[in-house]
């Protein structure tokens, strides 16, 4: 079998990698004998190939490839050609990129990761391919979600909106992670509704565990006699940050023998910074910015409780990975962390925005040891049982299979 996936910023290494679970994923399926071919938009043109899995990625100047594409303008609904001409540019570029790559290597399967770009151009590609194949789409959420208050959710902007419709309508196959996912697309649907499939998202067992020791990451953070409040995010709007930088407050306010880490990086982290400084706790608050890939383990190992307060996400991996390793989650009922976390069980569920409520539990388990222990070994069971990666890539290519037999 051989597959071409189209994911425009995954990178060629994990070092490299924007969208680490895609990665995670091609390399899996290489790695089951399946030829895979990942189409790229990063605008360098390089090819590198090891294994089963290659990486192309397309000339972001290619007048060529335009003016060779231009026809397929045809296929654009008239509203979404009243965008700036260089999305369209872009669009026009990376489609052809892909409909050369699927003409040399005839694969079974086109697969794109998130509506847009990924299946709008893998759409228009399929179009003009001399390759007859189908064409199946993954959703990830900032692709399908929205959140109107703080301006999340491509399908705000209704230039965008018809185009995943179009994309989601004429797809063969469609993958969501979450049922909140899995509803909004069928809403989307004319009709079809068999085509869209709930396979949750997974995370490496082995790498994520128990068994990790995380006691170095404490002796960084000077935090041997202390707790440990995680969370790993980008520092932006939607993943509710600003709330728990209050809620830290809260909890300083009656235990000092706690210490709250919040990795990534992002627009927003030297205004969450300053907000620490401001609201007199940046002693006890640290900002690592990112943190490589293959050192995250060790931070949620450190970790007593993890922490996700999201106002909107298509499917809390973070949550996931902290379960794996057998940690509390405190998460916001939004999006798919409802189907991550059962609320009393693994961790608790809050409702977004609300500081009080995020304190109150945090507060709960670190009075409480043995119910943080034994909610972080259901959050192991829970992993082991509905999101280890290799029970996502066996669905996955039984789908691949499938769609083949149709």
């Amino acid at each position: 079998m051989r597959i071409v996936v189209v994911a425009s910023q995954v990178g060629t290494r994990p070092s490299e990698v924007a969208y680490g679970f895609v990665f995670d994923e091609i390399v899996r399926i290489a790695k089951r004998g399946i030829d895979v071919h990942a189409a790229q938009a990063k605008g360098q043109g390089y090819s590198i190939c090891y294994y089963n899995l290659c990486f192309h990625d397309m000339n972001k100047l290619d007048l060529r490839a335009l003016l060779s594409n231009i026809y397929i303008l045809k296929e654009y609904p008239f509203s979404a050609l009243l965008r700036m001409s260089f999305s369209i540019y872009l669009e026009l570029v990376y489609s052809k990129h892909i409909a050369r790559l699927i003409d040399k290597i005839e694969p079974d399967i086109i697969h794109a990761h998130f509506v847009y770009p990924e299946g709008w151009v893998s759409l228009l590609a399929k179009k003009v391919s001399k390759v007859k194949i189908p064409l199946m789409v993954t959703l990830h959420g900032y692709d399908i979600l929205v959140e109107p208050k703080i301006g999340y959710g491509i399908r705000l902007n209704k230039k965008y909106d018809i185009l995943v419709r179009k994309v989601l309508n004429e797809a063969d196959a469609i993958i969501v992670a979450s049922k909140a996912i899995y509803n909004e697309t069928v809403k989307l649907l004319k009709n079809r509704k068999d085509k869209v499939y709930l396979v949750p998202n997974g995370v490496d067992l082995k790498k994520f565990n128990p068994l990790i020791d995380g006691s170095k990451i404490r002796r960084v953070y000077n935090a041997e006699d202390k707790y440990i409040v995680f969370t790993l995010r980008h520092h932006r709007p939607v993943y509710g940050l600003h709330y728990l930088i209050l809620a830290a407050r809260e909890v300083l306010k009656q235990r000092r023998d706690v210490i709250f880490i919040i990795g990534g990086d992002g627009p927003l982290r030297s205004y969450y910074m300053e907000l620490s400084n401001k609201l007199d706790i940046a002693d006890h608050m640290h900002f690592p910015g990112m943190i490589p890939r293959d050192i995250v383990p060790y931070y949620y190992a450190a970790s007593d409780i993890v922490v996700v307060p999201s106002l909107q996400e298509g499917w809390g991996l973070v949550a996931t990975e902290a379960m794996a390793c057998a940690k509390p989650v405190i998460a916001t009922n939004v999006g798919g962390l409802p189907d991550q976390i059962i609320d009393g069980y693994n961790g608790f569920l809050i409702p977004p925005r609300n500081v009080k409520a995020l304190a109150e539990r945090i507060l709960y388990l670190l009075e409480n040891p043995s119910e943080m222990r034994r909610m972080g070994l259901n959050g192991r069971r829970l992993a082991e049982e509905k999101f280890d990666i290799e029970k996502r890539i066996d669905k996955i290519i039984n789908i691949y299979k499938t769609l083949i037999e149709r």
